[in-house]
């Protein structure tokens, strides 16, 4: 059977047969296009604004929630950020203050929540985020009542200990102090002279002739000998700091104090040199704590950080000459 269409020709005056039109093949798909487009976005339309499923409605629930909560977290991290920065400046004028250094600086960066991350997250990280935020917020002030406990009952201060740590010798002997420059320690040592072992009481700083020699605490001076001998400490200082401290200053060049004078810490009191029992310039320095000779290595530490005095300490311990 023939399907063939045909159309009557009024110019001919006769039927012919339908021809396939390409124009008119496009305007239809074109026009199916559209209208399925048009009835595709309908339902879309239906289904986001007029049809609400049982999860639609839990899910923007949970975001309306959200957003109102969003506020309240930009708060708290705010308040957090500020007490977190607070204790680590305090922390830091602490450290400064007893040491008289600033602290170290940590290279490690461990891994951080901005706040950027936490308010541009989606809703299933955002509530992570709250979690991780409010477990950090518990930690933070668990730790700050444990610190403030410490500082106010475990190493409260009061007068008498003020005065106490005020009598420490924790300065520097000398100016501008060089770890390296530590050359000999206290215990048994090797004497220059004889060669046999013998208990050195002090610690030796090789320096050279006039460096400033300075009081390690507040004190007053009960000696300021000056000797030609070549033999014994040669010219020296004792300090008598209170609560049973003294400092020595041995072999020294120049002695700029007297008996009986009150001196300050940090005070120049003399110059290193080389007189007495001495094999070259330095200075020969000793702390007593009722009258018994301690390590001074251990108390140096105002100015060092906590690595520099373990270096302190290092070579404080090594086997060796003593200088005088």
């Amino acid at each position: 059977m023939d399907n063939a269409k045909y159309y009557y020709n009024s110019k001919t005056c006769q039927y012919e047969r339908a021809r396939i039109n390409p124009g008119g093949i496009i305007v239809y798909a074109l026009g199916v296009i559209v209208v399925s487009a048009l009835f595709l976005s309908g339902l879309i339309i239906l289904n986001d604004y007029v049809i609400v499923t049982e999860n639609e409605r839990a899910l923007r629930q949970e975001n309306k929630m959200l957003s109102e909560h969003k506020k309240i977290l930009n708060q708290q991290l705010a308040s957090i950020e500020e007490t977190l920065s607070t204790l680590k400046k305090e922390d830091q004028d602490f450290y400064t203050r007893l040491f008289s250094a600033p602290p170290e600086q940590s290279s490690s960066v461990g891994a951080t929540i901005s706040k950027e991350q936490i308010l541009l997250a989606d809703a299933s990280s955002f509530s992570d985020w709250m979690e991780v935020v409010r477990s950090s917020s518990s930690r933070l002030l668990e730790k700050s009542g444990r610190s403030n406990a410490a500082f106010s009952d475990a190493i409260h201060i009061d007068k008498t200990d003020l005065d106490f740590i005020r009598s420490i010798p924790s300065a520097s002997p000398i100016a501008q102090l060089e770890l390296d420059k530590l050359v000999s320690g206290f215990g048994k040592r090797v004497n220059p002279f004889h060669k046999g072992m013998y208990k050195h009481e002090g610690i030796d700083f090789a320096t050279s002739r006039g460096t400033e020699v300075l009081a390690a605490a507040d004190g007053e001076v009960v000696t300021a000998n000056t000797s030609d001998l070549q033999a014994g400490y040669g010219n020296i200082i004792e300090i008598r700091h209170g609560n049973g401290f003294s400092t020595r200053y041995a072999h020294l060049e120049n002695v700029n104090v007297r008996r009986g004078q009150r001196v300050t810490k940090g005070m120049v009191i003399g110059t290193a040199g080389s007189s007495g029992g001495s094999m070259a310039p330095h200075l020969h320095y000793e702390i007593l704590r009722d009258n018994e000779s301690v390590d001074p290595a251990l108390y140096i530490i105002e100015g060092l950080s906590g690595r520099q005095h373990y270096q302190l300490l290092e070579l404080s311990k090594k086997q060796n000459q003593a200088l005088d």
